[in-house]
């Protein structure tokens, strides 16, 4: 399964928790041009914005920006870069990312091309107008390179420990997955989203790609699981006892039920199948097939299956594909249902859990777009052993 996260909200929210850094004034060296003397004396720094950037695989990279302003007015931004690796802990299905300020102080800052050009702009507007006729716009551009080694050089130290001294980790949120038998957890990013490549030890096909699918709004999280996924987690559920493994003939679960079942997942017609057996008569064996289709109404996950039939029988079992599949096959997806909403997130010092917004099955891949929302508390969730 995959697990999409938006980068830009994740960004947004981090950057908004930097407005309570203070800026720091950043006194400059003495600036002259053609024996005329600049009055500029000192810079506003503020730590402007992080923003989360794509990475090599199972990396994150981000920029960090401080914008300088005289005033109101924004002169040039220092932007610092570096990538980071998340810690992915497959023993308790968690994830973490962390930025500190330590692993910003450490980058090297750089200015942008484009911003040396507005730092050049502000330098010529501190030209006196009746001077500007003996000053050529490529001495001030000398003089940029000189003001920018020093803010990067000399200056940087000051506006780096005054920034960062008194701030804590200034992002960090982690994901703590559902519990499931994990196999292993892959990570990795493009330019929208984090990408959790999620797989277990179920004996399952996954998916043919990594990737969000497009139906589902880019500002929204994305949960996609395999159709033989999805009928694999009924099955281990079963057997874990978290749903019911036994029915009576008309698919109603009861511990008393004469009936077993379990279910699969073949590409193709009526690729959702149910099997059941009759546990007390030997041959007897009914296998229905069908085709999902679903949706989210009310708040929760509708099934239906229209096309549901018998397709392989032995012995006497007597039964009826529809009512089994109203049963069980609604069932199978609430299990999918299920596995989203034991996502939890705690984003920012904020704990939050996923419910499905949207639902779509295209071809042998269920979607569910997600919304998180903010819990009272944090959830307590029994771990099993060998999980945290």
């Amino acid at each position: 399964m995959m697990l999409a996260l938006p980068l830009a909200p994740l960004s947004q929210q981090l950057s908004a928790r930097l407005s309570k850094v203070k800026p720091v004034q950043v006194p400059l060296p003495d600036l002259g041009i053609g024996g005329i003397d600049l009055p500029i004396g000192s810079l506003s720094a503020r730590l402007h914005s992080i923003i989360l950037l794509p990475a090599a695989a199972e990396h994150l990279a981000f920029r960090a920006r401080v914008v300088l302003k005289s005033g109101k007015q924004v002169v040039t931004t220092i932007d610092l870069e570096a990538e980071f690796r998340p810690r992915l802990d497959l023993a308790s299905g968690v994830v973490d990312v962390s930025v500190s300020p330590a692993d910003i102080a450490r980058v090297r800052p750089t200015i942008p091309a484009t911003e040396r050009k507005r730092l050049g702009d502000f330098l010529y507007q501190k030209v006196p107008s009746m001077a500007r006729r003996f000053v050529d716009r490529g001495m001030v551009d000398g003089l940029v390179g000189r003001l920018a080694d020093d803010l990067l050089g000399g200056s940087w130290p000051l506006v780096r420990d005054n920034l960062l001294g008194d701030v804590g980790t200034l992002t960090e949120f982690s994901i703590d997955l559902p519990e499931l038998p994990l196999a292993a957890i892959g990570l990795r990013s493009n330019d929208n989203d984090l990408l959790l490549a999620i797989t277990s030890k179920l004996p399952a096909a996954g998916l043919g790609q990594v990737a969000r699918d497009p139906k589902t709004p880019a500002t929204l999280p994305q949960l996609r699981i395999s159709g033989s996924a999805v009928a694999e987690l009924v099955n281990w559920q079963m057997a874990q006892g978290t749903i019911p493994a036994r029915y009576t003939r008309e698919g109603v679960a009861t511990a008393r039920g004469n009936y077993e079942a379990g279910a699969s997942w073949e590409p193709g017609k009526r690729p959702l199948k149910i099997h059941v057996w009759d546990s007390k008569k030997d041959c007897a064996y009914v296998q229905f097939g069908g085709t999902p289709a679903v949706k989210v109404g009310g708040g929760q996950l509708e099934v239906a299956v229209d096309d549901a039939a018998i397709e392989e029988t032995k012995g006497s079992a007597k039964v009826r594909a529809a009512l089994w599949f109203k049963r069980l096959g609604r069932q199978t997806f609430e299990v999918s249902e299920s596995i989203a909403a034991d996502l939890r997130f705690d984003l920012f010092g904020a704990p939050m859990r996923a419910s499905a917004s949207s639902a779509s099955l295209a071809g042998d891949t269920l979607t569910l777009g997600l919304t998180l929302v903010e819990e009272r508390a944090p959830a307590q969730r029994p771990r099993a052993s060998g999980r945290r």
